[in-house]
């Protein structure tokens, strides 16, 4: 092996390792604003809005990582796929991340108007869908796992389905609430809108590292493996 590539493989498994980093503390975020949610947990919010900047600073810190690579190595066309892939697959974590910190901000509007408020089961069902996408996403990229990666994308069409019912439900309930109590309800439909960009964002990751492996958009590859529904 040469000095180049032995250089190579060490700075792409030190952004690997970066990701995976990143990814956990993702993945911690998106837990901790849910359980904020369903449990009135200001802690919680809190500790989710202050750990954002962390995130943030990784995602800037692989990027910069990623082009010093590209500008100094000159690597060819498999590794430079790697590298594009990773680039584009963090931006969609630290989008992940901000919709953690989005329902943590409405956590804090609910709290003083919660009342007698029972959050919907759907809400349930949703939130351990995108966190089961989120999960599966992450470990697809570990072990670079091409059919875990499809399952996770098929998986989206759950996560807009049940969006597409919640946010139905939850406007229906809106004319048996007195005015003052609505921006509870508003705020819950904002909830799901998160959840389902953050569903978006994990088929987004587990794309990429179709991407990475086939060298096509998961969509190039046929609507068989593309577009069935998950299960």
């Amino acid at each position: 092996m040469t000095s180049y590539r032995k250089e190579y493989q060490e700075e792409m498994k030190h952004i690997h390792n970066e990701i995976i980093r990143m990814g956990y503390l993702v993945e911690e975020a998106f837990q901790k604003s849910v359980t904020a949610l369903f449990e009135d947990d200001l802690t919680l919010a809190a500790e989710v809005k202050s750990g954002d900047d962390a995130i943030d600073k990784l995602e800037r810190s692989i990027t910069q990582a990623c082009i010093s690579i590209i500008a100094r190595q000159k690597p060819v066309a498999s590794d430079l796929r790697d590298i594009a892939a990773n680039m584009k697959l963090v931006t969609d974590l630290e989008r992940i991340a901000d919709h953690a910190e989005d329902i943590s901000d409405s956590v804090f509007k609910m709290h003083d108007k919660r009342g007698n408020l029972v959050i919907p089961q759907d809400l349930y069902v949703m939130s351990d869908l995108v966190k089961s996408m989120i999960n599966g996403a992450l470990d697809a990229y570990v072990s670079r796992d091409h059919d875990l990666s499809y399952k996770i994308i098929r998986l989206d069409d759950k996560s807009d389905m049940l969006a597409e019912k919640l946010i139905s439900d939850i406007s229906k309930q809106m004319q048996y609430y007195p005015e003052e109590e609505l921006s509870v309800l508003i705020n819950l439909i904002m909830i799901t809108s998160h959840l389902e960009r953050a569903a978006d964002h994990a088929q987004n990751v587990a794309e990429w590292i179709v991407y990475y492996i086939d060298g096509k958009y998961a969509y190039e590859l046929g609507d068989e493996t593309y577009g069935a529904s998950g299960n």
